[in-house]
């Protein structure tokens, strides 16, 4: 018999479990309702559909990137030391059931319908500008702003081949990388 009541985070958190592992077109209402302990028709009380449900997870997962990964930028370290504790939260996640970035799987899953593009381009403008705030306390605006950019996009190149071939080092060559060039940069090196 199914539950009655459930936290809303809780049920988000549920269901962003379901769409992560199985993608947005491979989730099923049912699917959604047994993970979350609730019959269709109770799920469909609190959202109308599959896709102000799936609306409601990437928000949802935008705030727990918000809080878990992003907020680092506000932490007292030093700003290598921030960004690179930045970015091996943003692994963590990656790492997760070996998923990937649940953000951009649903962009390149729903992409060409545009379902969830507005929020998906929100995410990755937050990223890009926490990094780039981090950035720039050694570089002048337009740098940090170019060089997140080019973070943003290089992440995600390390996940795919992450997901493609399983091998972490991937990821952790990224955080790597960056970490380095960011202390050049402090140092007075290179240019991005």
């Amino acid at each position: 018999m199914p539950i009655t009541k459930i936290e809303k985070r809780d049920l988000l958190r549920r269901c962003w479990e379901v769409f992560n592992r199985h993608g947005y077109y491979g989730t099923s209402v049912s699917m959604l309702a047994e993970a979350t302990g609730l019959g269709k028709s109770g799920l469909m009380h609190h959202y109308t559909s599959k896709e102000s449900l799936m609306g409601a997870v990437v928000e949802y997962a935008l705030d727990e990137l918000r809080s878990y990964v992003l907020a680092v930028a506000h932490e007292d370290l030093p700003p290598e030391q921030r960004l690179e504790k930045l970015l091996r939260r943003q692994n963590r996640l990656a790492k997760y059931e070996r998923r990937g970035c649940f953000f951009a799987n649903t962009a390149l899953e729903t992409g060409r319908e545009g379902l969830f593009n507005e929020q998906i381009q929100t995410i990755f403008a937050e990223w890009q500008d926490t990094v780039s705030h981090i950035l720039s306390e050694v570089m002048p605006p337009e740098e940090a702003t170019e060089m997140a950019y080019r973070l943003l996009l290089e992440y995600e190149g390390s996940v795919t081949m992450y997901k493609l071939t399983g091998d972490e080092q991937h990821l952790e060559r990224f955080v790597a990388r960056a970490v380095a060039l960011f202390g050049k940069k402090m140092r007075g090196g290179v240019s991005a």
